[in-house]
């Protein structure tokens, strides 16, 4: 059962986004905790029968749906099904249009995640998107924005496209 986390919390999903992400995919651990104040922003989490956290996945509210970042599942209990359960519920949970940033597949580790997504009713848009650096001295870093079902047209990419860097990374330097 996925819930909403609380800025309590911010300790342990800081943890898990440490040990799940390159240093150049998360914000230095100060500006990850300001996001807890931004009303667009919200992390989901389930837990385990002891009460930690299992799983993560940050939204942002953006015009038209959710863009999610940060999925994560703790380390100890990768591989046995819950992260795509994790991911059925909340699309299931969230309305309108939802979107994620996947890595180029360049190598196995990464086409697999794609592969992941796609098994979920993720689809790969094929236009060229780059994450804004998220720590100072990072260049832009190019990747793919997947969305959960097919887009009709790159114009609709490209609204949002503005829209998840206007909200999440609150720049549009990279569009």
């Amino acid at each position: 059962m996925i819930e909403l986390m609380s800025k309590c919390d911010f300790d342990e999903m800081f943890e898990i986004m440490r040990q799940s992400f390159p240093e150049d995919e998360y914000r230095e651990r100060e500006k990850q905790l300001e996001l807890f104040d931004d009303e667009n922003y919200r992390v989901f989490c389930s837990r385990t029968e002891d009460r930690k956290i299992s799983a993560i996945m940050a939204a942002w509210k953006i015009e038209g749906g959710y863009f999610l970042e940060n999925f994560a599942v703790r380390k100890d209990l990768r591989g046995n099904g819950l992260g795509g359960a994790f991911l059925d519920e909340l699309t299931n949970m969230l309305d309108g249009i939802i979107c994620l940033e996947v890595e180029l597949p360049e190598n196995d580790i990464c086409r697999r995640r794609i592969a992941f997504y796609e098994r979920h009713s993720f689809c790969l848009n094929d236009y060229e998107y780059y994450l804004p650096p998220l720590t100072e001295g990072n260049e832009p870093k190019k990747l793919l924005l997947m969305t959960y079902k097919k887009l009709e047209s790159k114009a609709k990419l490209d609204k949002i496209k503005r829209a998840i860097h206007l909200t999440a990374y609150k720049t549009d330097k990279y569009l």
